[in-house]
């Protein structure tokens, strides 16, 4: 028991006493902290701080701190791996399922790094000593060392993996830069050492050992003051300090102090007295007391840990904290947006004719691959008065694979160059192997014989733009134009945009163009499947009436859009705040016309102009409400652009921007470009220090743990900020002095920009800075204004800077000068410009330039930056895979073949091409360490081999496509006979590679690279606008597309690391319940939302072996069936996705009745995957779906598709045909005739 408190009189009558008897005022006659005898010099010594369990602690602190700073020679490229090797009974239940985790999951369940270093370290033993500790796996095999125990953390070796017949696998032979990849390095437990490597456990144990041992001093050290502090002050002061008080409350409050004290005192002092006599040594030797030390500790560990553990298992029971990994996207959020965009009704915008109309009558059109590259050379050329291109030039401006590169010209086609195959090569000759003179050239069936008129019907291509420019034009649509117009139009009738009705736009102007061009190569015919268009005179519609004759339909439609490369191209434009940076650069290096002309200022102009919402303020994107974001930067490219400050739409932005605050209030994107541009200061904008990039590897904030794509914009900005580059002539140009009074709601020159760094508008602020981050970036504030630290930062600002030009130079030879994004891709190339002492001549400005057009793109509300190069392989993997289950692949030929060729050529640096490049330079081990990229060879993009950025979803559907194209016997045999070049096994093998080593720690898989950072790091957040965006997540779409092209690889490669990829699979499958809601749905991250989470979700786990009767699939299904609205259909829009919660009312504006065909066919992919026994249910979903479709094949252009970082909405125009189309082929598939319309 504790002794009894002494009271009030006791004090007063000994305190003259304890007063004379203690030096140091303390009463010694009071109870004070008790200890054995062997561990009083424990806890004291003559100098307190250096007493011997404080001093083990520091040991073990500072051996820990060396050792990690040893073993993080292991790359951050490599961090949060799951390893190759995969153990097959662990049976640690961990508790944090996210790579990264929590801080308090640290303290609660950190403690199974003891397990996991104890089995490291028998691992290593055993492998040090030859012997063999694993059992036999699944096929009867005895187990590599270390296999079955830990390798979640990467305790791995580099066997060579034999098959069942104990021949060597395939990829015997693996080089060193795949070995690397493939298991050197490991991760650590749950996320909290992946810095560390395989080595990771045994380097955090002592370390939390250190922690537990330093905090047990320092608050005993605390207590013992704190008790003789109070103990002076109650027997000198409590009279006269509380004499308020009644005399009984006040000794109660001293009897309470006493019993807090002395019961924390109980645990620091009593607690050892188990120790005494039996177990600590008598002596008091230095060896004495180092044992004495060591056992205190451990003992004090194993409670502290047992304790921990507990306290964590009870709250986890009663929902106190139910700990989730990093990965689990959380919601729904408590703030949810309540503001909606709002145009003028019935203001239909049409594009000018002068617009779309060049010299020589010459119109826009859309050039890809090698007609892309020619055409940029020849406009270069012509800028440097050059009559011919030189090897040397054509290698400085123009690397990389061309398939798949697109954009949009005024120039006519140049001639070919008759030493490079081309895709009109390409087209040649797949038209001359796979098509029977005389015949469509998709389809099986003969083409009846066209009308006389037919064959010229459409060689007038000028007269295809001028009906859809304005209802006013004297030139007429002609007969040929109308049906061009018609097949073009996704069901807008008319030609105009007008954003109050949809702000989306549907590539009108492109699917003409592509119509057109597939009309004259095939003799004016339509494919077979839509061919009563053209036949039938009554324009009567005439529906399809069943399933598959509406599936025929759709990809007889889409197949007309294919580009000769093989890819399909489309609009992925959607976010407003991508082409003002572009704009802004343009201007900071004095408006070059070869990188913005004057016909595309007007078309960005125009664009701008025609999503100005009702209030003057644009949305962060098409979709959004107005935003200060949105706005201010918004508004600056408008002036910029050459709008007039007195034009009516100019003056009502500018209102909403004061009406807000100024500019001021605008979120730090903007402000940085506002910087930059010179109408802020420098001051106003957070510090963006390039030093970070010197800190070591170890460093738990290192910047090469982030996500890349924030990575790689906060790169340039630190070189920027850090060179505080502004516009040279921004205190002469008349326009900026202008800009500074029209966007600051005082006068500029009074305005402190140091207070304004914080200021943001509600309306911008999704992910509100916490306060440790403003705490961080004043601190930074003070660093970069006092002259105090002016010598050290001047000592370290030029390395950061010379080490983030390095990088920038790294990132633009890796993509061939486009760039993981359009944001880094303008700041990229400002800092080049910058560095090259603003030489707009300089050959790394210029190869640039020669990419900017890669990121815009012609619609018919103009001109805008994409929010990638664009979806190519993105959207071509889908689009094959939806053939493929439709059973067309053969049915239409020329499509499957253009793909495969696609396919071949968009591998990232597997072809002749993308090998020349200096891109390939990059790939070696030493420079991928050095700028934190992970293997590339093998994996596909998002959108272009030269882009260069593998993506682990991607490189999934790439590969899928490749293998559904395998099954296909025409493809077979164009590749037998050298018609297509050959994917071989080992290119195959470099995508599995790929894919495994992509995968994270938790199982699941995340985008560009694996985790590499911790879950705390979104408390680092600056960018406000933008949530869940400073590591690479693990997410269920990755996941799923990763996992299934798993599956199918091991389907046709049963032999290749069989036991990783099944290992793979397993482990990615259990990933993806745990981030399952409780409702049972998915949370979608790429795309509005719901719905296609639940596909990804339900097919993923579905290839993972998981049955269709298990409980999280049938959950999904009850989820999805619950949502079905009235029509059959199912609807969401982004706010799905910035809520996360389901928008049961998404699609009540832009699509149908509250439903929309994309989030119908997600829904039914889902379900019928999960084989649904609710086939009513399935077949009105496919009712809606047909009765939705036009009678051409194509569907109408409804809501915004995709979304990224939470907030931000993203168009994906080819997602209105794909995904109808795959919906309609799996569901005949899975149910048949049971889905056609009742009579």
């Amino acid at each position: 028991m504790w002794p009894k408190p002494p009271i009030k009189e006791t004090i007063m009558e000994t305190s003259s006493q304890c007063l004379r008897s203690s030096p140091t005022g303390t009463c010694t006659l009071l109870p004070t902290l008790s200890l054995p005898a062997p561990l009083s010099p424990l806890f004291s010594s003559d100098c307190t701080l250096l007493t011997p369990l404080f001093l083990l602690g520091i040991f073990l602190l500072l051996i820990s701190l060396c050792a990690s700073h040893y073993l993080s020679r292991s790359p951050i490229t490599e961090l949060g791996q799951l390893g190759p090797r995969g153990r097959r009974n662990y049976s640690w239940n961990e508790s944090t399922h996210g790579a990264g985790g929590r801080f308090v999951d640290w303290w609660l369940f950190g403690g199974c790094v003891w397990i996991r270093s104890s089995l490291f370290l028998w691992d290593r033993m055993c492998h040090f000593l030859g012997l063999s500790h694993g059992g036999a796996d699944e096929d009867g095999e005895e187990s590599c060392g270390g296999e079955n125990l830990f390798a979640c953390f990467g305790v791995v070796h580099n066997h060579d993996y034999k098959n069942k017949d104990g021949k060597a696998a395939e990829n015997a032979d693996t080089t060193r830069n795949e070995q690397t990849h493939q298991g050197k390095h490991g991760i650590g437990i749950i996320g909290y050492d992946s810095s560390l490597g395989a080595h990771g456990p045994v380097v955090l144990a002592p370390i939390r050992a250190s922690v537990f041992i330093l905090a047990w001093c320092s608050i005993g050290a605390f207590f013992v003051r704190a008790h003789a502090e109070l103990t002076h002050f109650l027997i000198h002061y409590n009279a006269e300090t509380f004499n308020f008080l009644p005399t009984s409350l006040r000794e109660n409050l001293i009897t309470m102090a006493f019993y807090v004290l002395q019961g924390i005192e109980y645990i620091f002092g009593r607690y050892p007295y188990f120790l005494q006599d039996e177990v600590l040594p008598s002596d008091s030797s230095m060896i004495g007391m180092i044992t004495c030390a060591i056992i205190y500790a451990t003992a004090l560990i194993t409670t502290l840990e047992l304790a921990l553990y507990v306290v964590g298992k009870l709250f986890s029971m009663i929902g106190i904290y139910v700990p989730k990994g990093v990965s689990h996207p959380g919601g729904p959020r408590p703030h949810k947006i309540v503001r909606v965009p709002k145009w003028t009704e019935g203001k239909k915008h049409f594009l000018p004719e002068e617009l779309l109309m060049g010299q020589n009558n010459i119109k826009w059109r859309c050039a890809v691959a090698h007609d892309a590259h020619r055409d940029t050379l020849a406009k270069f050329n012509k800028a440097a008065g050059k009559v011919e291109v030189s090897d040397t030039t054509k290698e400085i401006l123009l690397t990389g694979e061309p398939f798949g590169r697109q954009l949009w010209t005024m120039l006519e086609p140049q001639p070919c160059d008759q030493n490079v195959e081309s895709e009109d090569d390409l087209n040649m000759t797949l038209r001359k192997a796979l098509i029977p003179s005389k015949s469509n050239s998709e389809g099986t069936q003969q083409q009846p014989e066209a009308k006389e008129d037919m064959p010229n019907l459409f060689k007038q291509i000028s007269d295809l733009f001028n009906p859809n420019v304005n209802p006013q034009s004297k030139s007429k649509p002609s007969k040929q134009s109308e049906l061009v117009q018609l097949l073009a139009s996704g069901g807008r009738r008319p030609w105009a945009f007008d954003p109050s009705k949809n702000p989306n736009s549907c590539d009108q102007i492109f699917r003409a163009q592509m119509i057109s061009s597939y009309l004259e190569e095939n003799e004016g015919k339509l494919p077979d499947d839509i061919a009563h268009i053209q036949r039938d005179e009554s324009k009567k519609q005439i529906p399809a009436k069943t399933v598959k004759e509406a599936a025929k339909r759709g990809v007889a439609f889409y197949s007309m859009l294919q580009s000769p490369d093989g890819h399909w191209a489309g609009d992925y434009g959607g976010p407003h705040f991508l082409m003002p940076g572009l704009i802004v650069a343009w201007y900071v290096m004095g408006r070059p016309a070869l990188m913005i002309s004057p016909p595309q200022q007007a078309l960005m102009l125009h664009y701008l102009k025609v999503h100005q919402q009702e209030d003057g303020g644009w949305g962060t994107h098409i979709e959004s409400p107005s935003t200060m974001f949105g706005t201010v930067i918004c508004y600056l490219a408008v002036r910029l652009l050459g709008a007039k400050r007195d034009e009516k739409w100019v003056t009502h932005a500018r209102d909403f921007i004061l009406k807000e605050g100024g500019a001021v209030m605008t979120s730090s994107w903007a402000k940085f470009w506002l910087c930059l541009i010179g109408c802020m200061d420098w001051k106003g904008h957070n510090s963006v220090p390039p030093e970070m990039w010197l800190l070591p590897n170890w460093f738990p904030f290192h910047p090469g743990r982030l996500w890349c794509h924030c990575r790689m914009v906060y790169l340039p900005m630190g070189y920027i900020y850090g060179s505080r580059f502004t516009y040279s002539d921004a205190e002469n140009d008349p326009l900026i002095k202008e800009l500074r009074q029209e966007l600051y709601a005082e006068p500029y020159e009074s305005i402190d920009w140091d207070r304004t760094r914080h200021l943001v508008a509600p309306m911008d602020n999704y992910s509100p800075i916490p306060t440790f981050m403003k705490f961080a970036q004043n601190c930074l504030s003070f660093y970069e204004n006092y002259r105090v630290f002016r010598p050290f930062r001047d000592a370290v600002r030029g390395a950061g800077l010379k080490f983030c030009l390095e990088y920038m130079r790294a990132e633009d030879l890796q993509t061939n000068y486009i760039d993981i994004g359009p944001v880094n891709k303008a700041l990229n190339m400002v800092a080049a410009f910058h560095a090259a002492n603003n030489d707009i001549n300089d050959p790394a400005v210029q190869s640039h330039m020669t990419r900017v057009p890669d990121y815009l793109w012609l619609a018919e509300d103009g001109m805008k930056m994409q929010g990638y190069n664009g979806s190519q392989c993105w959207d071509t993997s889908f689009a094959i895979q939806a053939v493929f289950e439709c059973g067309l692949l053969d049915h239409f030929p020329l499509l499957s073949t253009k793909v495969w060729a696609y396919l071949e050529r968009t591998q990232i640096l597997s072809t002749e091409t993308s090998q020349s490049s200096p891109a390939y330079q990059y790939e070696s081990c030493d420079n991928r360490d050095k700028f934190y990229r992970h293997v590339s060879k093998g994996g596909w993009p998002f959108s272009t081999s030269a882009h260069g950025w593998p993506i682990s979803d991607c490189t999934g559907e790439g590969l899928k496509g490749v293998l559904a194209l395998m099954n296909s016997p025409v493809v077979v045999e164009a590749v037998k006979t050298d018609v297509l070049k050959s994917i071989d096994a080992n290119r195959l093998y470099d995508a599995v590679n790929v894919i495994l080593t992509l995968q994270n720690e938790d199982g699941g898989w995340a985008t560009y690279e694996n985790n590499r950072g911790f879950g705390w790091f979104e408390e680092l957040n600056p960018s406000e606008v933008f949530g869940d965006i400073m590591i690479d997540y693990s997410y269920v779409e990755c996941s799923m597309a990763s996992l299934t092209a798993l599956a199918e690889f091991h389907e046709k490669f049963p032999h290749h690391r069989s036991k990783e990829v099944a290992f793979a699979i397993r482990r990615g499958g259990e990933f993806m319940k745990s981030i399952q809601r409780e409702d049972g749905s998915w949370y979608g991250s790429w795309a509005c939302c719901f719905t296609y989470g639940c596909w990804f979700g339900i097919e993923g786990l579905i290839k993972a072996g998981e049955p269709s009767s298990s409980v999280p699939i049938q959950k999904c299904c009850r989820f999805l069936l619950s949502q079905q609205r009235p029509n059959g259909g199912w609807g969401e829009d982004f706010t799905s996705c910035y809520d996360k919660a389901y928008a049961t009312n998404g699609m009540q504006s832009y699509g149908n009745d509250g439903s929309g065909v994309v989030n119908t066919a997600w829904a039914l992919m889902a379900l019928s995957a999960a084989k649904c026994n609710d086939v009513e249910a399935i077949r009105r979903g496919v009712q809606y779906l047909m009765s939705r479709q036009l009678e051409c094949g194509d569907w109408p252009q409804e809501g915004i598709s995709g979304v990224f970082n939470r907030a931000c909405g993203i168009t994906y125009t080819a997602y209105r045909n794909v995904f109808p189309v795959w919906a309609l082929g799996r569901c005949a598939a899975t149910y048949g005739d049971a889905l056609d319309e009742k009579k």
